[in-house]
């Protein structure tokens, strides 16, 4: 194993509005705050050891519809299931094939995944 590659160290992830989307990704979703741009066109909020790069764009081409391209991981999928869902958030039914997982969307429509293994 190479040491050279060691982690994942942030995901970029477009916002139509910076300010709302910093807050939801730290009220929903309980992420830390931390560093800004000095323009504030980009804010990172930490979870754990990997941080979300959030970055302000009107440009429509980050807006297509996707899946997402990581997960966060819960211990029980069901109770983060039920979490997002009383908190106004758009879910996917969870699903199971080897781990329970499900696809939630941010207020940009961006699409992020749970998993449970």
């Amino acid at each position: 194993m190479s040491t050279m590659f060691q982690r994942i160290d942030t995901v970029f992830v477009p916002t139509r509005d910076i300010e709302k989307a910093f807050a939801w990704y730290q009220d929903v979703l309980g992420g830390l705050p931390g560093w800004k741009s000095e323009k504030g066109e980009y804010q990172c909020v930490k979870f754990g050891d990997t941080s979300i790069t959030l970055f302000l764009t009107d440009d429509p081409l980050y807006f297509q519809p996707r899946r997402s391209a990581f997960n966060f991981y819960v211990p029980h999928a069901g109770e983060a299931y039920d979490y997002l869902l009383n908190r106004g958030v758009q879910v996917e039914e969870v699903k199971e094939y080897g781990a329970k997982y499900f696809a939630f969307y941010d207020l940009d429509g961006n699409c992020l995944e749970v998993c449970e293994y």
